[in-house]
């Protein structure tokens, strides 16, 4: 294994913007080491998501106060290891996610306690963690689908979205979800997905008010607006929406994604029909994090859990590479172009 040089390339968040581009600098700085119970990993791929530009703008996860790391997820490899590590050597290939979200960077010192071992540093993995755990753990705890439930999943063909229809599948269920492309109903039917709704051919509240009269059980909800409101309209007797985002606001620098919603008729809509509304972030259920992935794990390895990720070669031609290549990616997924997960390959 090489030896590690003394600067690496990281992103640092400047300005306060959901422009990423604007918010965002390139920034040379001394190699890391790892103090008690952290070890230091270099990125070979790190994962993009939509709530990047919500941590630029200091909306969440972040303290707010610039300059600050920004980036949730990686894969790579263990090049050091600090006192009081026992379970993780050098040269292992390791998973992780960062609570202290710096992510985007070329090396990244972190917890242990971060970090999940994985045979092979592949890019798989990467759509197993934010995206795959929010997927899962939020179909179960919060959406609590049961075998027999009629479930609809808005963004079907992003990074969560693909992984919440196969998680719905295999449960049992009758699973609808929304896209916005012939090529992303293609891979959606691929996937198992019985009904695909592709939002630029049909529309949503037509659909479901036409198709399932007596309304979906399960609403998984990542767009905001009036998909919220259709979603809200036709949920069943006894239906679960589930808010796990609101990516029409995300590029606003206001959060119009849920302000601009007339909720004034909420309380008596859920009242009639034993309905509920809830938010979901996949913090909240830190205890579900372990044997949730050890489970996705298995089943990406049996085969079972098909992974789709997007590193730019097949939807714009490049790839998505190195520092610079995370620009292009979180662009590239706020353009509504991606298919899969996105992510960046940075060595």
């Amino acid at each position: 294994m090489a030896s590690k040089p003394k600067t690496f390339k990281k992103l640092m968040v400047q300005k306060l913007t959901t422009n990423f581009r604007e918010a965002v600098s390139i920034e040379n700085v001394e190699m890391c080491h790892p103090g008690k119970g952290e070890v230091c990993v270099k990125n070979k791929y790190v994962g993009v998501n939509a709530t990047d530009v919500n941590m630029t703008k200091g909306r969440y996860f972040v303290s707010g106060k610039v300059p600050f790391g920004i980036g949730i997820e990686g894969v790579g490899e263990i090049v050091e290891v600090g006192e009081n590590v026992e379970n993780l050597k050098v040269g292992a290939n390791v998973a992780y996610m960062d609570s202290r979200c710096s992510a985007y960077s070329e090396y990244v010192c972190l917890p242990a306690t971060d970090v999940f071992p994985i045979s092979e540093a592949l890019p798989d993995y990467l759509v197993l963690l934010v995206s795959g755990l929010t997927a899962a753990i939020g179909l179960d705890k919060g959406a609590r689908i049961t075998a027999g439930d009629t479930v609809l999943i808005t963004a079907a063909a992003g990074g969560t979205g693909h992984v919440a229809v196969q998680w719905a599948k295999s449960t049992g269920c009758h699973v609808i979800g929304t896209c916005s492309s012939e090529e992303k109903e293609k891979m959606l039917k691929g996937l198992g997905c019985d009904r695909v709704i592709n939002y630029k051919k049909e529309d949503l509240g037509e659909v479901l008010a036409k198709e399932y009269p007596k309304g979906v059980n399960a609403i998984w909800e990542t767009i905001g607006g009036k998909v919220f409101e259709d979603c809200l309209k036709n949920l069943a007797t006894k239906g679960r929406l589930l808010i796990v985002g609101g990516i029409s606001g995300y590029k606003t620098e206001s959060k119009e994604a849920f302000t601009k919603l007339d909720l004034a008729t909420l309380p008596e809509q859920l009242l009639f029909k034993s309905a509920a509304v809830q938010g979901f972030i996949l913090s909240h259920y830190a205890e579900c994090i372990g044997p949730y992935l050890k489970y996705l794990s298995e089943s990406l390895e049996t085969g079972k859990l098909k992974v789709v990720y997007d590193n730019g070669e097949k939807t714009i031609g490049t790839e998505f590479f190195g520092i610079d290549g995370i620009f292009k990616g979180v662009e590239h997924l706020h353009s509504g172009k991606n298919i899969g997960k996105v992510i960046v390959r940075m060595s």
